[in-house]
């Protein structure tokens, strides 16, 4: 077995390129000033130098703001804001480097500093960080726009297919035999007992198939919407549970959104894993709290036999992951089960 020579980190060779980089635009740059007059091997050294230092300084700045900048205001969710920070935070950046490096090379100079000398030396140094900020900031922010367009690109599509992997899930519960079977058991049952509950139960059950049907190209939907699909839903639920399933919704709206069927997906594990019967009958609570997350907490009464595969909670996690910072939060203890989601507002 031979040992491999150990490769020099990316770091060391992207240096030398970076300096080579700086001495070129900082001369490209005094030339276009200079228009070529009085430029010298000296002048040469001396701009190079400027350059690595003082373009070092801006370049490394540069980097780490557009960096911060894009983590907490990105080009493609704040634009408008995006521009004006970064232009102050570039603005007020690049007056801090123009007025230490003029100190620092006065001092080194040993030249006394006069206002004379500062504002002319801040003028001529300000006509080159312009030039240099102004290309720094088109590239790397290009650059990055790409990069994000590209990431969100591939976002969209991850999103879609989770969306896909979401409503597939939630027709499959709607459609699957136990479901047909229950609600046509009840429906039968109702039909002889009470008519009008029938016509009340097949237009519910219809409700519940037409939102499934609209919302499957839908991101977000407003909260009211998809509550009001939850009752529908509930409403299958309570005639063939009666009083031993109650359902408790206390909701402020506020014009919050939420993911398609993610609501009724919490409703429905909670039922399809708990015993509800009249020993022990089942609550369920929905409700929103101070820190903008709507709650759907279950008694914990787990049916035997009944662990699910978890596919459902990651899912609506990872697609909750693409619209806010804020995750989705699963706890319990020996009484009860809780999912909070983020409320979101666009």
């Amino acid at each position: 077995m031979t040992d491999e020579p150990a490769k020099l980190p990316k770091v060391f060779w992207q240096i030398p390129i970076w300096i080579l980089l700086l001495i070129a635009i900082g001369n490209g740059i005094m030339l276009v000033i200079e228009n070529g007059k009085l430029y010298s091997f000296e002048m040469f050294i001396l701009c190079s130098v400027n350059s690595v230092v003082i373009g070092g300084a801006f370049m490394i700045g540069l980097k780490v703001i557009v960096t911060m900048l894009d983590k907490r205001v990105p080009w493609l969710r704040y634009p408008q804001k995006r521009l004006l920070y970064q232009f102050l935070v570039t603005l007020l950046f690049s007056c801090m480097v123009i007025i230490i490096s003029v100190l620092l090379i006065n001092l080194l100079a040993g030249q006394k500093i006069t206002s004379g000398i500062f504002f002319e030396q801040s003028y001529f140094m300000a006509k080159i960080a312009f030039l240099f900020v102004f290309w720094g900031t088109v590239i790397s922010n290009a650059v990055i726009f790409f990069k994000n367009w590209k990431e969100s690109a591939v976002q969209q599509e991850i999103l879609k297919r989770e969306q896909l992997t979401l409503q597939y899930e939630t027709l499959k519960s709607q459609v699957n035999p136990h479901f047909l079977f229950n609600n046509l058991n009840s429906l039968t049952s109702l039909i002889h007992s009470n008519p009008g509950k029938a016509i009340d139960f097949v237009k519910k059950l219809s409700e519940v198939y037409r939102y499934v049907l609209d919302q499957k190209n839908q991101e977000l939907v407003p909260l009211e919407t998809e509550l009001r699909f939850v009752e529908s839903y509930i409403y299958l639920h309570k005639i063939r549970f009666g009083s031993n399933l109650m359902v408790q919704i206390d909701v402020d709206s506020q014009e919050f959104k939420v993911i398609p069927l993610s609501v009724q997906l919490l409703v429905e594990n909670a039922i399809k894993h708990n015993e509800i019967s009249d020993k022990k009958p089942l609550l369920i609570k929905v409700y929103t709290n101070n820190e903008q997350y709507l709650v759907v907490e279950n008694l914990l009464q787990k049916k035997s036999g009944t662990e699910g595969s978890g596919t459902g909670l990651q899912n609506i996690s990872a697609r909750y992951g693409f619209f806010s910072d804020k995750k989705v939060l699963i706890t319990f203890n020996s009484e009860t089960f809780r999912v909070n989601i983020p409320l979101l507002t666009d």
